[in-house]
């Protein structure tokens, strides 16, 4: 990977970040915090956003889209429980920043992520260029529908939220795999399920956190 040089201002700016989510309970785990000190937030949002690249909110990108709140990508990330070498399908691209923290945290694995938004792909790609990961595949497409082509995958994550996990998503998950969404309608409850040879199970559920909506065949009709 292609580490990129963090300007003082916005080292600092990140210090701070860091500091706040530990504090929060919002950030707890080593592999996590390297991965946000190695894939610098400020790189993924536009021109017009850096002075706010590490307040702990949304910030806005294109097509209605916004880059997730650090603290939520936290969250995701550290319940997620990325081992190396794992194959994992993001559903939502967006700026590609929580794509390239998983590919970071992947390591030997491999990322596909799918974002239905042709300007927002090639952002992605644009982004993710900057620290030559080799091991991420930005697809366009309908992300309710998952990527059956690389199936099945360890670990799942959805950006936008969902009424229900989409069944396509839960079908493409591999045995003992893990898959976390923002369910709901207004507000969301952030979800994490295994896939378990008798099913499926519920492992955690955290209230109170809004979303996009996911938009497709099996998400919000557009």
């Amino acid at each position: 990977m292609n580490r990129i040089k963090i300007e003082k201002k916005y080292q600092i700016a990140l210090n701070d970040l860091i500091s706040s989510l530990r504090d929060s309970g919002f950030l707890n785990d080593y592999n996590v915090e390297n991965a946000f000190r190695n894939i610098p937030r400020h790189e993924f949002v536009q021109t017009s956003e850096l002075d706010r690249a590490y307040y702990n909110e949304p910030l806005s990108i294109m097509k209605n889209q916004t880059i997730s709140q650090p603290g939520v990508v936290s969250r995701m990330t550290e319940w997620l429980d990325i081992k190396n070498g794992q194959k994992i399908l993001e559903i939502g691209t967006g700026s590609a920043w929580q794509t390239a923290i998983l590919s970071y945290l992947a390591g030997t694995g491999t990322v596909y992520s799918v974002e239905r938004h042709p300007e927002l792909v090639k952002f992605a790609r644009e982004n993710l260029e900057k620290f030559k990961l080799d091991n991420t595949h930005v697809i366009l497409g309908d992300g309710s529908l998952g990527y059956p082509q690389a199936s099945p995958y360890d670990r799942i994550i959805i950006t936008a939220a969902c009424t229900e996990i989409p069944l396509p998503l839960l079908e493409q998950l591999s045995e003992n795999g893990l898959i976390i969404a923002p369910v709901g309608d207004s507000s969301q409850s952030l979800v994490l399920l295994k896939k378990t040879s008798g099913g499926i199970v519920k492992i955690k559920n955290e209230s109170h956190y809004v979303f996009v909506p996911l938009l497709g065949k099996f998400g919000k009709k557009v």
